[in-house]
């Protein structure tokens, strides 16, 4: 339904305000307004003006991953994510490679939604996408996997109530149907969709991670053996989601048998444990990192960039 008359949204007080005359409660001559809404149904909650179709979708995926991602308050200060280094951002939209987008749609990595502009609460660009036949057809089928799979993590975790049901909205609006051709922002949407649950079951599937490898760190002596435990910190506001990310880090202890050595490490603690010289044992460390993507929003349209080397996924004895 289009919009009769629009205007900046406001709140629902100051809305009251305008009609019967300001805050002192002066009364003034109105003319009675009929308020149509840019969205179909009956919630108005969220009406916006013209491009209000993204910007509500945004507005329940964050709504959904403030509910759904695992419950985590460090106490670290916030962290800026333009701070951290980074490949070279590449632009996403109608004209993004083949290449790219495929990549992108294929990797399992964690994906932040961030919005570009600080202090902007809306992102001021909206996206679309113009997929290939093919690749089209790939994420639709990607997107459903994930979606079962979600929903099946909310069942077991026992995650907020009506977890599935926002999910569900969400599969909706994002839906790509296999005899229509879907429009460049329902692509769009359905590529932001899969690439904020990758983050969930990426979360999900770290914490099985720590929570199986704590059952089985402590050997006989009761000495925790070299292995990953969960580290997680918070990031900038300006985020559609999620707000922190948990980026492990390596404990414990590194004597011998040694947990994932290399030869270096292995020649070092011999030479340590057959003399008193006075030497840097090998340190519990991580050997191997998972990337972070960020997508972020600003005036010229989305951008993806890479942050390398972000997440600790594997530790040994260095």
């Amino acid at each position: 339904m289009s919009s009769l008359l629009t205007f900046p949204l406001v709140a629902e007080q100051n809305l009251k305000d305008i009609l019967i005359g300001g805050k002192s409660g002066k009364n003034i001559s109105t003319t009675p307004l009929l308020l149509f809404s840019g969205e179909t149904g009956t919630d108005t909650s969220h009406a916006h003006v013209s491009g209000s179709s993204q910007t509500s979708f945004l507005c329940q995926l964050k709504r959904f991953l403030g509910a759904v991602l695992p419950r985590q308050h460090p106490e670290a200060p916030l962290l800026q994510l333009d701070s951290l280094m980074s490949l070279p951002p590449l632009k996403l939209g109608l004209t993004s490679s083949e290449t790219l987008l495929a990549g992108t749609i294929r990797s399992s990595a964690p994906t932040i939604l961030s919005f570009a502009k600080r202090g902007s609460a809306l992102p001021v660009k909206h996206g679309e996408l113009a997929l290939s036949p093919a690749l089209l057809e790939e994420l639709r089928g990607r997107l459903e996997q994930t979606v079962a799979r979600i929903s099946e993590i909310i069942r077991e975790e026992k995650v907020a109530d009506g977890a599935v049901e926002r999910l569900e909205r969400l599969r909706e609006v994002s839906e790509i149907q296999l005899k229509e051709a879907a429009s460049g922002e329902t692509q769009f949407r359905a590529f932001l969709l899969l690439k904020a649950l990758h983050s969930v079951t990426f979360s999900y599937d770290m914490q099985r991670r720590l929570r199986a490898g704590r059952k089985g760190r402590n050997n006989p002596a009761g000495v925790s053996v070299c292995g990953l435990r969960s580290l997680t910190v918070s990031l900038e506001r300006h985020l559609v989601g999620p707000h922190t990310a948990n980026i492990n880090n390596c404990y414990g202890s590194c004597a011998f048998p040694l947990t994932n050595a290399n030869n270096h490490a292995v020649l070092l603690n011999s030479h340590i444990e057959s003399s008193s010289v006075d030497e840097r044992a090998p340190c519990c460390v991580p050997v191997a990192y998972e990337a972070l993507e960020v997508m972020d929003w600003n005036e010229q349209g989305t951008y993806l960039s890479i942050k390398q080397d972000m997440i600790a996924k594997e530790c040994g004895c260095r």
